[in-house]
């Protein structure tokens, strides 16, 4: 029997969070092909990954963040609301197309060394150039255009009217849908509802319907948000959007920490995948997710781009736990409300859901795309443990990510990216922070870059 790519001597998470000790994994032809206790069957493979004291585990799904950002790091912590009008938007709307390409690699590369293997992007400018850096980098994602045709605080450059707005969304999926060999999709988004009109978020996800394909959009993430909607519409955001017709089981509602119950129903009625980024939501609100999973809803998880903290799903996880327990459990001593099986659950098959891959990645399973990552366990604050699922959800990082394969093909091993020059992408990355900081009006006083020097 022939294959690809072997792993031996592992211990691999099964899709009922379980663990085999000693197991192998064969690949062939992009999918998982067979899982078995290592010695007792035979392949002739072309290439082979030693799992021993290696978690067998797959990729982690980043379903919301922001590549076009990834210049951002460290400018936007402590900084008072709303930072998106004041930081966010105006770096977009300056960046180059080279600057818009850069970005989404070192926000690449970033996830492949975190353990991420396929991802959704809220849009920015240049989508383009994101594609081609997506495409460079080995990874799978869901792209969208960033469209906005009204609202206050956004930047000339990234506002349209109605019709450009729904011409180039459409125009963007038509080019580049099913890139890179099927590893990039494109969706369409909305950037919010402050910043949208009804005519374009209705005729947007008419488009998503048409093309049989997804909505991705910012949905109750800040207060001034759900206020803004009261005022102009007398409902709260998600009472109007589902007012308008346009909650669907393809719309991919990031954020969601300021619901009411009535929210919660209309996102279970509709069958909306909600994504929570901890790290970012957590100077909003706190998220009602324990009422969400009891409701049925599918929720994932996101990071919402480096400027909030970096693309780290491991970390995300740990704050979203302890944040829910402190909230939702501890009033009540239910110190359980949020277990390690339901986090992994919502790490993996709820970011799957989301981008509408259930069937295709989120689990190790024969027949599903082998998106996959190692765990080298072989670590001080990992080992000896009593209970791995606990571990691997408390106390594993992004630094014990050792390989990564995505479509069946080897993008990281052994920590080294194997798609992306990561010493050239930092040395270019902080050449165009000083210069964005220019643009900006931005100090250079804190800025840390690459030392080039010869040693």
């Amino acid at each position: 029997m022939k294959a690809d790519i072997v792993i031996e001597n592992a211990i691999v998470l099964t899709k009922e969070f379980e663990f085999l000790r000693n197991h192998t994994i064969v690949i062939n032809n992009k999918k998982i092909v067979d899982i078995f206790e290592t010695g007792s069957k035979d392949y002739d493979f072309k290439d082979k990954i030693e799992g021993r004291n290696k978690l067998v585990m797959p990729g982690l799904i980043d379903g919301h963040t922001h590549l076009t950002q990834q210049l951002l790091r460290g400018m936007i912590s402590d900084e008072y609301p709303v930072i998106y009008k004041r930081f966010n938007l105006p770096l977009e709307s300056k960046l180059t197309p080279n600057q818009v390409k850069l970005s989404t690699e070192l926000g690449c590369l970033e996830m492949i060394k975190s353990g991420t293997t396929s991802f959704a992007d809220a849009g920015g400018t240049h989508t383009h150039k994101m594609v081609e850096g997506v495409m460079n980098s080995g990874l799978r994602a869901v792209l969208t255009r960033s469209t906005s045709d009204t609202g206050e605080g956004i930047p000339k450059n990234m506002k349209e009217t109605t019709e450009e707005g729904l011409r180039l969304s459409e125009k963007f999926y038509l080019d580049y849908n099913n890139y890179a060999e099927g590893r990039i999709k494109v969706w369409f988004q909305y950037r919010t509802l402050a910043s949208c009109t009804d005519e374009l978020i209705v005729g947007l996800t008419n488009l998503a319907k048409k093309y049989k394909t997804g909505v991705h959009t910012h949905i109750s993430e800040y207060g001034e948000a759900v206020l803004y909607s009261l005022r102009t519409h007398g409902m709260r955001e998600i009472e109007y959007l589902d007012h308008l017709g346009v909650m669907f089981p393809k719309l991919l509602a990031a954020h969601c920490c300021l619901v009411s119950e009535n929210d919660i129903k209309i996102l279970r009625d509709t069958n909306t995948k909600v994504i929570h980024c901890p790290r970012s939501n957590l100077g909003k609100a706190v998220t009602k997710t324990p009422s969400m999973l009891n409701h049925g809803i599918s929720v994932g998880f996101g990071t919402d781009g480096t400027a909030h903290s970096g693309l780290s799903l491991f970390r995300e996880i740990t704050a979203f736990k302890h944040s829910q327990i402190i909230t939702h459990g501890v009033p009540y001593l239910d110190f359980s409300v949020m277990n390690s099986k339901i986090m992994l659950e919502m790490l993996t098959m709820g970011g799957a859901r989301a981008i509408g891959m259930e069937d295709e990645i989120g689990s190790l399973e024969i027949g599903k795309i082998a998106d996959i990552i190692t765990i080298d366990l072989n670590k001080p604050h990992i080992l000896p443990t009593h209970n791995l699922l606990n571990t691997l959800m408390e106390s594993v990082n992004s630094n014990d990510v050792c390989d990564s394969i995505v479509d069946g093909k080897i993008i990281m091993r052994n920590r080294k990216v194997l798609t992306l020059d990561e010493d050239c992408l930092l040395a270019e990355a902080g050449k165009n922070l000083e210069l964005l900081n220019k643009l900006n009006n931005w100090s250079d006083d804190n800025l840390i870059t690459l030392d080039r020097r010869s040693k």
